[in-house]
């Protein structure tokens, strides 16, 4: 059965129909082959943009549509009802840190009709992948080299030929141009660099252009934080890590994985042991082996890490969260709540929980469980009454949490089926980027 994407897809190459648009980097041989974690890049004409959000925004089984604009493109990422996702970048220029590298008209006058869309021809990608590349000084990757030498001997010939003859080159092979630091790139760049529309006012004009974007980026671009709790045992690495690699893959989303607290302070022991010896002997010791009962000790313990809290929550904020991170945490603070005991921590419940009110609220909040036969499958490292026990204890405290953070998720999944933790988490990462 096709996902909601492919469907969508089919219908959105249909609806352009009349449109002027040129596909670029198509490489397959039919939009049924387009993986699931590709994206659609457009060149379009700037002023036909909004024909083209509407015809998104008609389409079926769409959960939302947000737009990310510069002055070159807009960023289009469409999420669907069965957790299935598409960007589609619609470039109207062909510019990068305030250069412009090729000429739009050019290449859409030059697109080819086949199998009922409008592809850039073989050259104008080529020329488009390696500029792009060059600019951002990086090497062409490794997946575009294998597709120009898996072509025809008469296909690379004609890509060669172009190329020498625009940026007059003195090569042996395309392979030359895939490495930066190549004379041939360096030449080409410099070409690029020396036209007159990169050089004076028009240059000029650019910069600033390309200001307002990084602006307009640094505004705009917030990401998320989702935060995943339970015993040990209920799948917490396993999901994390799922929901991790289908942000960066699928979603193209930037990550960053934090262990229970921000960590701008070191772990409590490090003042005793060494930062190192301190990790070694947390990594090796059992979670919920601590034995203090003092008060005081208690609350020294518990305001060194809440601290961090404090502190560290707008550390993570201005590093991450603005610049467009989804921060993953591996347990937060609500395991001061209910299982302080893992902190060596024994204070009363209810202040730490009144506490709770000044640290940052995630977003989307995860409890995962699993019947205590299972956990102990895994692991052998608490009875079954204490996992019964905690388990409802965090419960009843997301539910409590739900009810009264109407802006935050908080969930709990019975985590014995991964893919269906892993679609119900996606669906609430989805709702809660909006």
């Amino acid at each position: 059965m096709n996902s909601q994407r492919k469907i969508f897809i089919d219908y959105f190459f249909n609806a352009i129909t009349d449109l002027r648009y040129a596909f670029l980097k198509f490489s397959h041989n039919s939009t049924n082959d387009i993986p699931e974690t590709s994206d659609i890049d457009l060149l379009i004409v700037r002023n036909e943009l909004n024909s083209f959000l509407d015809i998104i925004r008609k389409g079926k089984n769409i959960e939302k549509v947000d737009l990310h604009r510069k002055s070159f493109v807009t960023f289009v990422s469409v999420y669907f009802k069965d957790g299935s996702y598409l960007e589609l970048d619609l470039i109207n220029r062909f510019e990068r840190k305030g250069i412009i590298y090729l000429d739009a008209e050019t290449i859409l006058n030059s697109a080819i009709n086949k199998n009922h869309l409008r592809l850039a021809s073989e050259i104008h990608n080529f020329e488009y992948i390696m500029l792009f590349n060059m600019i951002n000084e990086s090497d062409v990757p490794t997946r575009y080299r294998e597709y120009y030498t898996s072509q025809s001997f008469s296909e690379r010939a004609e890509i060669f030929s172009y190329i020498c003859n625009k940026y007059d080159l003195s090569i042996n092979t395309l392979d030359e141009l895939y490495d930066r630091k190549l004379r041939g790139p360096k030449k080409i760049l410099r070409q690029v660099l020396a036209q007159p529309i990169n050089k004076g006012l028009p240059k000029l004009l650019h910069k600033f252009r390309y200001l307002g974007d990084v602006i307009r980026d640094t505004i705009n671009s917030k990401g998320i934080t989702v935060t995943f709790s339970g015993v040990d045992g209920a799948g917490k690495s396993t999901v994390l890590e799922n929901v991790r690699v289908t942000l960066q893959k699928k979603y193209r989303q930037k990550t960053v994985v934090l262990r229970h607290r921000p960590s701008m302070l070191p772990i409590l022991s490090s003042i005793k042991h060494g930062k190192k010896n301190a990790e070694k002997l947390t990594s090796q010791n059992l979670p919920r082996q601590g034995n203090n009962k003092s008060t005081i000790s208690s609350l020294i313990r518990f305001l060194y890490y809440y601290v961090d809290y404090i502190i560290g929550q707008y550390y993570v904020y201005f590093r991450y969260t603005l610049r467009g991170y989804t921060v993953l945490y591996d347990r937060y603070y609500f395991d001061f709540i209910i299982d302080s005991k893992r902190s060596n921590i024994s204070l009363p419940k209810p202040i730490l929980k009144w506490c709770y009110y000044f640290v940052f609220k995630p977003k989307v909040n995860v409890f995962l469980y699993a019947p205590p036969e299972i956990i102990l499958s895994r692991k052998q490292e608490m009875s079954s009454n204490d996992i019964q026990q905690l388990t409802g204890e965090y419960r009843e405290l997301f539910e409590e949490l739900g009810k009264s953070n109407k802006k935050q998720r908080y969930i709990s999944i019975n985590n014995t089926n991964l893919e269906e933790t892993l679609s119900v988490v996606m669906k609430q990462y989805v709702k809660a980027a909006v």
